[in-house]
Order: structure tokens, then C-alpha cells, then sequence
């Protein structure tokens, strides 16, 4: 039973962070938008089966962001984003899109009420709009520029506070 437990405790922490990579080496990872690269195109839909397209992103700046509820990684950086999203919600120049991969609404509606967010989320269930930018890992975080191109990207962690991102976002919005 030991052995067994001992088992479990070595292997428990492949077992939760499965859900940020899909697969075993990293190596495999393929991004497909990188950092000056143009927005793809691309429709998503918010649970009231409003269409968002990407082409819409032109005139802001976007923080778009692909998650799932059950990713720890996601989880942890999510607050961040909501406190950007209460920040900067009312700037005309500034649009959060939020995208759930492979995730139902009632799920990630569940999630958000849970953790009180009000920020805006749209829909990827079959992940076609994810498979644009990589074949895996998230969160995946990219601002992108009124023109819709991609100015700073991060895959798994930010490695920023939500202050300091809303400060990448506002330097970019004055540009």
C-alpha cells in the first residue's frame, strides 16, 4: 500500500498539469502565431450565440486569452485577467476575448460564477479556433495591436502581475 502511495505522490504532478500540455515532450509543441505575426481568422461565439471575428479586433487592442477551467496554470493566471478586464472594461480602445477550449458553457458559466468573474468568455468547443495558434499548451495569452498583430505573448505563465500587464496593455492603446 506504501508503494502504492508512493506511486501516486511521484506521479500526481504529471497527472494535474496534463491538462496545460497535451503532449509528453515539450519538444512537440508547435506555435503557429508567434510575436509579429498577423491575428488569423477566425468566429467565436459567447454563450448567447453572438458571433465575435477576429477581423472585429481591428481599431483596439485585444488581450485574447485560450484557457480551460480544469488547467491549474489556467486557473492561476485567470484572476490576473479579470482584474485587467476590471480595469480597462470601459476603455473604448480595449477588448478582452477570452476563449474556453474544448470546454461546454455551463461548465466554464459555473467557474465564473464560482470565482465572480465578469469578464466576457467565448466559446472553442472542438478547439478549431485554438489549432490556429498551436497544437498545444495553455493558457496561452497574446496581445495584439490595432492592426492585429501580435506584440507579446505567453504560453503558461505570464510572468506578470495584472498591474504590470495592464500597463503593457494602456502603453499599447497610447501608441
Amino acid at each position: 500500500m506504501q508503494k502504492i502511495i508512493f506511486i501516486f505522490l511521484l506521479l500526481s504532478p504529471a497527472l494535474f498539469s496534463a491538462c496545460v500540455k497535451d503532449k509528453d515532450k515539450p519538444e512537440e509543441m508547435a506555435n503557429y502565431i508567434n510575436v509579429g505575426d498577423k491575428l488569423p481568422e477566425f468566429t467565436v461565439k459567447n454563450t448567447d450565440g453572438e458571433e465575435l471575428k477576429s477581423q472585429d479586433f481591428t481599431g483596439r487592442v485585444t488581450l485574447l486569452v485560450f484557457f480551460m477551467t480544469t488547467c491549474p496554470d489556467c486557473q492561476r493566471e485567470l484572476p490576473k485577467i479579470e482584474q485587467v478586464w476590471e480595469n480597462l472594461k470601459e476603455n473604448p480602445d480595449f477588448r478582452l476575448v477570452p476563449i474556453a477550449r474544448a470546454e461546454k458553457a455551463e461548465v466554464i458559466s459555473q467557474f465564473w460564477e464560482k470565482h465572480q468573474f465578469e469578464m466576457p468568455f467565448y466559446l472553442d468547443p472542438d478547439r478549431q479556433v485554438f489549432s490556429l495558434f498551436a497544437n498545444n499548451t495553455i493558457p496561452r495569452i497574446y496581445l495584439i495591436n490595432r492592426e492585429n498583430v501580435v506584440t507579446w505573448m505567453a504560453i503558461e505563465d505570464m510572468s506578470l502581475t495584472a498591474l504590470q500587464l495592464k500597463e503593457k496593455i494602456e502603453k499599447l492603446i497610447k501608441k
